[in-house]
């Protein structure tokens, strides 16, 4: 009797390769959905580090908001104490004097207040700073982007019990008691901040 030549025939040839394609597929697939996974991990934890500095900036500088009175650049009006609109707005959105900023140098006589303003500008939250507190033109400025992917940003102002949308500038200086921001990312999140004011605590 004839013995069979040893060997795999096309069929289990083709099957084989079929199988090894499946599998190599399937962890081609695998691979990249662990590295979408890490990306999309690792932009969440840039947006949380974001929001931690935010939030921390933000309870720093309304903590230690005060009642002087400024003007902003350029500005022929006399100088107001704080100022709130309501959110989604162009311009300023809020802006009042604060102190407690430290100057490392030594034996430096410069104060210690400056003027600070709030921006929503193409959905970034941006914080305007100025070396003190009634900048003129030539005043350095240090802008630094808080938030940004924001849709939505509304504001209000609490004083006493009482809520309201906006806080005009006057010439007391009176701010409110508790500032409240809602925001709404691109990605439908939505988030609550809420800070004492000044003196309030």
């Amino acid at each position: 009797m004839r013995q069979t030549d040893a060997g795999f025939t096309l069929i289990e040839t083709l099957v084989a390769l079929g199988v090894t394609a499946m599998l190599a597929t399937a962890g081609t697939l695998m691979m990249l959905q662990t590295l979408q996974g890490s990306r999309a991990i690792d932009t969440r934890m840039e947006q949380v580090r974001q929001l931690e500095a935010a939030n921390g900036l933000l309870r720093a500088d309304f903590s230690e908001m005060t009642k002087r009175l400024s003007s902003a650049p350029d500005s022929y009006t006399p100088a107001l104490g704080f100022y709130g609109r309501k959110g989604n707005a162009s311009g300023d959105l809020i802006s009042f004097v604060r102190t407690g900023w430290y100057d490392p140098r030594a034996e430096s006589d410069r104060s210690d207040l400056q003027r600070v303003a709030y921006v929503l500008d193409d959905g970034k939250l941006i914080r305007k700073a100025w070396l003190r507190p009634d900048p003129v033109r030539t005043t350095p400025t240090v802008e630094r982007v808080l938030l940004d992917g924001i849709d939505t940003l509304s504001i209000r102002y609490r004083q006493r019990g009482a809520w309201f949308d906006e806080w005009p500038a006057d010439i007391s200086g009176h701010h409110p008691d508790l500032i409240q921001l809602d925001l709404t990312f691109a990605e439908d999140d939505q988030l609550r901040l809420m800070y004492m004011v000044g003196s309030a605590h």
